[in-house]
């Protein structure tokens, strides 16, 4: 089946080092020949590609020989079709008459395989090569903001680079699936579809008659279980590509592989390393990547109670890099921080109101609640704005019957700061009730009624409040 040029992966261009660029230079120069080649459907583009390619055809000579419709459901779309094809078109005998590089060559005069030409596209050429020793994988388009764009790979035999075929095989197979779901027409009539149109043929073959194999031998469908093509194998080389491209620092690179080696989602293919992941997203994020910025911000501050003075000074460059690339979450915890005076950020409430702004009009849910606070309490007096603070504060109060004890308590602070201490008793008094209706995921309700049952004494005594405590203290002491 002809290879498509949707293809997985995530890319940027990173800086060639001089030892390099014959190697790069070598590699494009072979896939620009075999392209050439192929749109054309000739079969000396066979003689460029890789020792595996030609074993990978002489597999599907024999899963079209001997594969049971089990089998065949394992095999990815784009060889899938292919068993078809040459069930279709070549008899038993014929089968085994060929060798692996006839098999690839019938295919590619036939059409079935290769690169399809469009007139109104640019020729396939690649965009950047990552030589890593005797492998190279390409990209075929300039990385877009968020991945990178990997096409095929290749291999050095002897003094010359070879395309491996199968390379693209998950991503073609990837592009034929959805276009299937997004046709409406079911698997069956698609797959009998596309076979009749490659054979040239106006009636299309039965599926149920190209599922069943040629040959009923057990002995040789358990051969092809032993030597079922390593398919994944392409994703272990793009990451490869990556942790190349980070070692060079390629900013993007850094990003993507120390998001891998951090969280280790994908063991098969990265080791977890948290402080090597760690490393290599600060790394990035000092460079300029806001997606490091915030990947390094949720790790670092995701266990409250080791955010000390040093860990808040760690996290503040990354934090303000997140929040300046408007990412909403970054800008209301930004707020927090001026707020509180941390991570060598000096306390500035109107700074910390500007931050919380920001991340409400960026879709922050609780960056009013925020604000109305820091107008409302700010340690510094000639800061605190409590007409401010009551005007932000009358958008809560008109849903005095559907907030969370956390926003009653904001407005009874709001409240009291402008001498409404009855509204504010009342409030308070609310925000006791509901809390205890709440979850306490944090096991710290007891603690938080306290502070509560504080306000509302002073409330009573017609004093307003301002904040008196730490917040990050209280997250290490585990009591927020």
């Amino acid at each position: 089946m002809r290879a498509g040029w949707l293809l997985w992966g995530w890319l940027t261009v990173s800086p060639a080092w001089a030892d390099d660029l014959a190697e790069m230079n070598a590699v494009s120069k072979a896939w620009d020949r075999y392209a050439e080649l192929s749109q054309d459907d000739q079969p000396e583009s066979v003689d460029l590609m890789a020792a595996s390619s030609l074993v990978h055809f002489g597999f599907l000579r024999d899963a079209a020989l001997y594969a049971s419709t089990d089998q065949l459901r394992r095999i990815p779309t784009t060889d899938r079709i292919t068993v078809y094809l040459l069930r279709a078109s070549v008899d038993e005998a014929g089968l085994k008459a060929l060798d692996d590089r006839e098999v690839a060559r019938l295919c590619m005069q036939r059409g079935w395989v290769g690169l399809d030409r469009d007139e109104s596209e640019p020729e396939p050429t690649l965009s950047h090569v990552t030589v890593i020793g005797d492998l190279a994988v390409g990209e075929v388009a300039p990385p877009t903001e968020t991945q990178f764009q990997f096409g095929p790979d290749f291999v050095r035999e002897g003094q010359a680079w070879k395309f491996r075929y199968e390379s693209l095989i998950p991503d073609s197979s990837a592009a034929i699936d959805d276009s299937m779901k997004q046709s409406g027409v079911n698997t069956t009539q698609m797959f009998e579809s596309v076979v009749a149109n490659l054979l040239k043929s106006e009636t299309a073959p039965s599926l149920a008659a190209l599922d069943r194999p040629l040959l009923d031998d057990t002995a040789e469908r358990g051969r092809l279980n032993e030597q079922w093509p390593a398919y994944d194998q392409v994703y272990q080389r793009r990451l490869d590509a990556v942790a190349q491209k980070a070692k060079q620092g390629d900013s993007f690179a850094e990003f993507v592989y120390g998001t891998l080696k951090l969280l280790g989602n994908v063991p098969q293919w990265v080791a977890k390393d948290e402080t090597g992941g760690l490393q290599l997203l600060e790394k990035s994020s000092d460079a300029g990547n806001t997606q490091a910025a915030t990947v390094v911000v949720s790790y670092l501050a995701s266990d409250p109670t080791l955010l000390d003075d040093a860990r808040l000074r760690q996290i503040s460059p990354h934090l303000q890099r997140a929040a300046n690339a408007s990412n909403a979450n970054a800008m209301s915890i930004l707020g927090t921080f001026y707020f509180e005076g941390v991570g060598g950020l000096q306390r500035d409430c109107r700074r910390a109101a500007e931050w919380q702004a920001r991340a409400e009009e960026a879709g922050a849910e609780s960056a009013r609640n925020d604000q109305v606070w820091t107008w409302a309490v700010c340690p510094l007096p000639e800061q605190r704005d409590p007409a401010r603070a009551l005007a932000l504060a009358q958008h809560l109060i008109k849903q005095k019957d559907t907030l969370q004890s956390a926003q009653l308590d904001t407005v009874a602070a709001a409240l009291a700061a402008n001498g409404r201490f009855e509204e504010a008793a009342e409030f308070q008094q609310l925000a006791i009730d509901r809390i205890r209706a709440e979850a306490d995921p944090r096991n710290n309700r007891e603690y938080r009624i306290k502070r509560m049952q504080s306000r509302l004494a002073g409330y009573r005594k017609h004093r307003a409040y301002v904040q008196d405590y730490s917040l990050f203290a209280d997250m290490r002491a585990g009591r927020f």
